[in-house]
């Protein structure tokens, strides 16, 4: 009989967002070594904080996502405010708490998604109802991530939130993390956690030059020199702003430009300095459909991809899907970001704030052909070898697998 597993997040597609792009493509990849595969999510709100159309306001709706039985809770949607974010968290934790043993089927495993760091509340809460274990996955160290963005203070509500993180970890019958600095993390906080290194990946069939098609390129404009993409999230800590930064102090005898693809909180702002400062380097286009992603980044010459702070353990999922398109990287980050663009010899990095390294790095691309082809190629070859989405969906299933064990049972007691 298959293992059943409940897939717990408040983040799931319709959303456009990397947490939402990797559990969706993972949980098929379990179904297909063999497990039956339930999502308990929020009804999608994301990053707009309103319920999108066509979904009820208040009330949990019942659908498949692919192959994916897909359970939706209300929640209070908010974008705005710390005590609005807040909201929509614990409103979520109400909701999975109390619609999950009612709508879903009981699991043999929970498999959480973080952040935000208050889901452990419903994870350890149904784990008890269900009475299995739990395995919480963790994007992003929080608190620490949250002090670091502005979205917690570092006071009183941070240390109650860094002993619910112990707590969590402690009861959980293994932690995943994205990253080895999260992991490594996590195994300095709590002696003998079973933790292992799930990081992001990319389905190399599904990027490539050959995605190219004439919609794309129409989109990204006529004007000449190299076009370098970012798509994604434009959100504070993406620090978007550098690549503006970049575009104002090129010299004129320098090629190339920027197209930014995206939503977000930061949208307005990035819109109205490149109206006000007339940055003609820069074309900002709306948010694309996932599926038009693998098109766009095809019928570029480069992926820009940025931070804006130092975050440890936070590696973008805008990486791997630059590797698998062939795009030489220029990227504005530091800790293992760097560490691993520089691994797959796959671009050229800068560290945040340092705006001549950077500007240094993306005239070494836009003026040299070779160097991005050869950038684009080992991209490429470390998106089939490294970051393919199947191979490391084999070494989650592995890890899942040993979370049923009566060892992870009593540990997860």
């Amino acid at each position: 009989m298959a293992p059943r597993l409940c897939v717990l997040t408040q983040y799931f597609p319709p959303e456009m967002g990397a947490p939402q792009a990797r559990l969706s493509e993972l949980a098929e990849r379990l179904v297909d070594l063999g497990w039956d595969v339930e999502i308990l999510t929020a009804l999608p709100n994301y990053p707009t904080g309103r319920v999108f159309p066509g979904y009820p306001v208040w009330a949990p709706r019942v659908e498949r996502v692919g192959r994916l039985r897909t359970v939706r809770v209300p929640l209070w949607p908010s974008k705005h405010g710390f005590a609005r974010r807040l909201a929509t968290y614990f409103s979520f934790v109400a909701a999975a708490s109390a619609f999950g043993p009612r709508l879903c089927t009981r699991p043999d495993l929970l498999w959480v998604e973080s952040p935000p760091l208050f889901i452990g509340y419903a994870a350890r809460r149904l784990a008890r109802r269900w009475r299995v274990p739990y395995v919480f996955n963790v994007s992003d160290l929080w608190p620490e991530s949250a002090v670091r963005m502005g979205m917690l203070e570092n006071g009183t509500l941070a240390r109650m939130a860094e002993r619910l993180e112990l707590s969590i970890y402690r009861g959980a019958a293994g932690v995943t993390g994205q990253s080895t600095e999260i992991v490594d993390a996590i195994r300095r906080r709590v002696a003998n956690v079973r933790a292992e290194v799930i990081t992001n990946g990319v389905d190399p069939a599904r990027f490539g030059p050959g995605q190219a098609d004439d919609a794309a390129r129409a989109s990204l404009g006529p004007d000449p020199g190299p076009v370098f993409v970012f798509a994604g999230l434009l959100g504070h800590a993406q620090g978007v702003g550098q690549l503006l930064d970049i575009a104002s102090a090129l010299p004129a005898d320098v090629p190339g430009r920027f197209v930014l693809v995206g939503d977000g909180p930061e949208r307005e702002r990035l819109a109205g300095r490149i109206a006000r400062e007339r940055i003609s380097r820069v074309q900002l286009l709306p948010p694309q459909p996932r599926e038009r992603i693998p098109a766009l980044l095809a019928a570029a010459d480069g992926a820009a991809i940025t931070l804006g702070m130092t975050l440890p353990g936070a590696v973008p999922s805008k990486i791997y899907e630059a590797m698998a398109s062939a795009l030489p990287i220029l990227l504005i980050a530091d800790g293992e970001p760097v560490r691993r663009v520089e691994a797959a010899g796959a671009g050229l990095c800068a560290p945040p704030g340092e705006r001549a390294a950077a500007v240094t790095a993306f005239t070494a691309l836009a003026t040299n052909p070779l160097l991005r082809a050869r950038l684009g190629s080992a991209g490429r070859h470390a998106a089939q070898t490294v970051y393919d989405r199947t191979a490391i969906a084999v070494r989650l299933e592995q890890f899942l697998r040993a979370s049923l064990t009566s060892e992870s049972r009593a540990a997860a007691a």
